[in-house]
């Protein structure tokens, strides 16, 4: 049961934050002797899922009814062709990396990510000024796709590509966590078949605690991105990143 909770903590607070919860799962995980269940990884992102589509509820309308209208020049129908093309290349990546988890979760790789992680902050320390186009969702989603490997920030790499390109801040932060969405339940549903069944009231408490930290976090994220202090956020993951190589 401690050990749930702490998953579930983590979960929480490295899930959002671009400080890569993959990354920090895998060195607790060595830290603490245990080993990874997919099972329990599925049922978090499903938490984190949750949160997304409470969170983001009034956008997600939007781009859905905006898709639906078929109407080229209407704001909310090209973000969902956006959202579409990225999501195309990451499911790509992807099925690409699927079988290969057993390579990617070695310290070394996890390290580069991390390290990948804190230049990718480090460089989008800068205010954009335009709205994504066709272009940059390609960009943007072959960067969630990279993502996949331990390490590397989901929201960090999306966000930060975003930011680099010269994307708004308020655009770039959005746009991220919609293709989350088609993210994560295909990540779910790539790995169906390696179920297996844990305690009702284990799964319960951790999606519980994973889901109000997650809320807490991504409205603090929000807020921080506004006031654009990534700069310790990249002070941090380069300190895990070096702590990492020791493990």
């Amino acid at each position: 049961m401690k050990n749930i909770i702490i998953l579930s903590i983590i979960q929480g607070i490295c899930e959002w934050f671009p400080i890569s919860s993959s990354g920090h799962l895998f060195i607790v995980r060595k830290l603490i002797g245990l080993k990874p269940n997919i099972s329990f990884d599925i049922f978090l992102h499903l938490s984190s899922l949750s949160v997304i589509l409470i969170f983001f509820r009034k956008e997600i309308f939007k781009v859905i009814k905006g898709f639906f209208s078929f109407d080229k020049d209407n704001y909310f129908f090209k973000k969902s062709i956006y959202i579409i093309s990225a999501t195309f290349i990451t499911g790509l990546i992807g099925l690409f990396l699927k079988d290969k988890e057993e390579i990617l979760e070695n310290k070394f790789i996890v390290s580069f990510g991390l390290f990948f992680t804190t230049i990718l902050l480090f460089l989008c320390d800068k205010e954009g000024e335009r709205e994504i186009n066709f272009k940059d969702s390609f960009l943007i989603g072959l960067f969630q796709g990279i993502s996949l490997i331990p390490g590397i920030s989901r929201s960090g790499s999306t966000i930060s590509i975003a930011k680099i390109i010269g994307i708004k801040d308020e655009e770039a932060f959005n746009f991220s966590f919609l293709i989350a969405i088609p993210a994560i339940i295909g990540a779910m549903l790539m790995k169906l078949d390696k179920i297996k069944l844990i305690k009702f009231d284990f799964l319960i408490i951790g999606f519980v605690i994973s889901f109000i930290i997650s809320l807490i976090t991504l409205t603090l994220l929000k807020k921080i991105l506004a006031t654009r202090n990534f700069k310790y956020f990249y002070i941090y993951t380069f300190i895990v990143f070096l702590f990492s190589l020791f493990i």
